[in-house]
Order: C-alpha cells, then structure tokens, then sequence
C-alpha cells in the first residue's frame, strides 16, 4: 500500500470534494468556507518526507528532483503531476492556464473562517502574523481542490475556480470577450444591442442583456421606453445609480448656451468622450432625444478602442506615447475651473488590453506637462490616433427618437453628432463606472 493512502491529507480532500459536488449550487467563496470545516490535526513526520511518484509512472529519482527544489514539503494528490513546487512558489497546470503562486501569498489569500469573514467578505487581518518566507509542510491537488497545510497545522483550500479567477497572472479574461468594429462590421451583428423597455425593467434576464450588450459593443439602447426626463431617470436606475456631476444630478439640454460646452450649441461635434477633465470620467453616459422638430441632429458612434487596437498594430510608436505622456484636459466657465491629468490611452496593467480611450479635442488644455523635446512626437502621435478616429469606415450613426435610450461605455466608444436646426431637446445623465461593472460581475460576466 503506497504511503498517501494511509495520508490524513487525502481522506480529508476527497471529503472536502464530496461537499463540492453535492454543493453545485453554492457559491466558490462559500464552497472554500465549507472546506476548513474539518479537523486541523498534525502530520506524521513520516509522511512529510515520503514521496512515491510511481503512482502517476514518474520515476523516483525526477520525484525527488522536483521535492528537493521546495525543501521538506511533500506533494500527493491525483492531479500533483500539475504541481511543481519550487523554494518559494507553486507552479499549477490546469488546462491552458499556467499559474505561479508563491507561497506567502496563497497564506495571505487563505479564506477559512479565521482567516476570513464570509458574512462581510473582509479579511481577518489580526488573526495571524504574515511570514514572507513560509512555506507549505503538505500541498495536495487533485484538479479541483489545492489544499495545504502550513507550519502550526494550520489547512487552507482553494477551489480551482477561485483561483482561476483571482490568481495574479497575464492570462486573466473576461467571460465576455468584446467586440470590435466599425461600421461595416457593426452593420454585420445579426442582433443589434437593443433591449425592449418593458423587458429590460421586468426581467433579470433583459438587465443581463443589457451590460451584456455594454461590455461587448461598448452601448446598447433601450427601445420603447416613456419619451420624457422621468422615463430617462428609470431606465437609467434600473442599472445602477446616477452620478452627480458639475451638470446636476442629471441634465437637459438644448442649444441656449445654458453652460460654456460646444454641446450646448447646434452645432456639429466630432467623435469624443465626455468628462475627460475629470480624473476619473464617468463609465456610462445616457442620451434619450426626448423632442426634435427639425433636421440632422443624428448621433454618431465611434470604437475608440478599435480605432486604438489599429493604431497599435500600424504605429506602435504614436501607440506607446500616447500611453505614455501625461497631458491635461478642462472644463472653464463663470462658475467652474475643472482640470484633470492623464494619458489619452490606458492600459490594464496585467492584461495589457486598452482600459481607457480619453480622446477631446474640444477640452484638452495647454500642453504644459508635455517636455518641449517631446511635443512634436505628441503631436504626431495624436494626429495619428485622430485620423483613425475619423475614418468614415469607422463611424456609426444613429437617428435617436424618443424613447430610444442610448447607453454609452465612455470608457471606450467616442460619441459625436451632426449640426441640426430647430428645437432639438436632449435628456441624459451619467452613471459611475465601478457600479456598473460591478453589475456586470454580479451577472458572471466581468472578472477584470
């Protein structure tokens, strides 16, 4: 009889499996919860310095090859040929996914009930003293469940899934991949992100279409809904709340100058985004033409992320300053003075995919934090970006009426519109980025 099967460390495991399985309806957090559930008791010291390998056909002496690089912890488990395990960390094979986990941090991250609090979701930080150099005595794996023991007997679990998720690494994903375009291949997508109102308000799964729609096209528009200000507030509620801004809790607006913005003439206006004098701009933003009695006045869409993608893949080196260089951007008039930094593209720092597109022309402030000996390359590489931007290729447009209400990601898809005449009322709103994505999470589509 090999010497695992006479581990404590195993039974335990498969145990802690079984609870899994039959808890296919319990959440990940609460699965990892369940697992600590059993006795912490202390290993023999016989079984910490065993190792058989030849139940998996490794040969005894790559087994210890791969036991010696970690010291005296010991591997089992029926998966432990994805484990490697080195002087401070794991490394973990789990289909494509390749993760290094160093130690201290799979102990800070430990989510039993002392270390964690499932009823607030905070950590238990006063609970135990974090030691930089720990290291396992006992690591099993068995394709669903990494379990551990620490020095004081101390167990810890973590389900795959979790770790999948929240595991540092460059090959994290969203569940919803977006979607890139322009105009010929957004005039392709078979169903446009459009969601009824009375389904949208009625039915979980109308909201879930909805962000769904936001994070893979950057806007989806809610169709049918009441032709007013109140009815702009509703659909705009029913995804989170409205973010206050410099221009009201919400705004109305037509062509009376009613503040110091090319908005609030009849004029035409380019593919932008908006609040990119704010440090962080608003994450959605809402028009509804609740009237218009006239022409033009069509709204016009713009990928700010597809048009970036290009500029990256043809000219890596506009792409790079303007992820780079820091320039300012403002709002001025009688009442308010509004000034933000920040570079016209942003990267997320492990994926390296495009996080933010703040692109207007209109409100971007003397170039006083760009180096004279780098201003020509900016510029250069904004024009560049520019043309892109203004491509007709790339442009949507869209003819609001009331009771259309358009939602914009203004993290990513640039808004415009062309000159119009008579009266032309707008109403909209802006809603705050963390909530909505955190929406997004609650419905199982958002990770990043």
């Amino acid at each position: 009889m090999y010497w695992f099967a006479k581990s404590k460390l195993l039974p335990r495991l498969y145990n802690c499996n079984s609870i899994i399985r039959q808890q296919s309806r319990v959440s990940v957090g609460q699965q990892v919860s369940l697992l600590h559930s059993f006795s912490r008791r202390p290993f023999p010291s016989w079984q910490r310095q065993s190792y058989v390998a030849t139940q998996h056909g490794i040969s005894c002496q790559y087994a210890v090859q791969r036991c010696c690089s970690s010291s005296s912890v010991s591997l089992q488990g029926s998966r432990n040929r994805d484990v490697t395990l080195n002087k401070d960390r794991l490394s973990l094979r789990y289909g494509h996914y390749h993760l290094d986990l160093p130690y201290v941090w799979l102990r800070d991250h430990c989510r039993c009930d002392v270390c964690y609090n499932h009823k607030t979701c905070q950590k238990n930080i006063d609970n135990y003293d974090l030691d930089l150099d720990i290291s396992p005595t006992q690591v099993a794996f068995d394709g669903t469940v990494l379990t551990l023991e620490w020095p004081g007997s101390h167990l810890t679990s973590y389900n795959i899934d979790w770790l999948l998720e929240n595991a540092y690494h460059d090959q994290h994903r969203d569940r919803v991949e977006r979607v890139l375009w322009n105009k010929a291949l957004m005039s392709a997508v078979e169903e446009q992100p459009m969601v009824p109102f009375k389904e949208f308000m009625q039915s979980e799964t109308g909201l879930k279409n909805h962000v769904k729609n936001l994070m893979t096209y950057g806007f989806s528009v809610v169709t049918e809904a009441p032709a007013d200000h109140q009815g702009t507030l509703t659909v705009s509620q029913r995804l989170t709340f409205i973010q206050p801004t410099l221009f009201g809790p919400s705004w109305g607006f037509t062509s009376d100058l009613a503040f110091g913005d090319t908005a609030f003439t009849s004029v035409g206006l380019g593919a932008h985004t908006d609040n990119t004098y704010f440090t962080a701009p608003s994450g959605i933003q809402i028009f509804h033409v609740v009237e218009h009695q006239g022409t033009g006045g069509e709204t016009l869409l713009v990928d700010g992320f597809f048009a970036a993608e290009t500029l990256r893949r043809e000219n890596p080196t506009a792409f790079k300053c303007l992820t780079e260089t820091v320039v300012a951007h403002e709002f001025y008039d009688s009442e308010h003075q509004v000034r933000s930094l920040g570079t016209v593209l942003s990267l997320h720092p492990t994926t390296n995919k495009l996080l933010n597109i703040r692109f207007n022309p209109y409100d971007r402030s003397p170039l006083h934090t760009v180096p004279p000996d780098q201003i020509k390359q900016f510029y250069k590489s904004y024009a560049a970006l520019t043309k892109e931007i203004r491509k007709t290729e790339n442009e949507v447009w869209l003819k609001l009426k009331p009771g259309m209400v358009l939602f914009v990601d203004n993290w990513r898809v640039m808004h415009g519109r062309s000159a119009f005449t008579g009266l032309r009322r707008v109403s909209g709103c802006y809603l705050p980025r963390d909530d909505w994505l955190g929406k997004a999470r609650l419905f199982g589509l958002q990770n990043l």
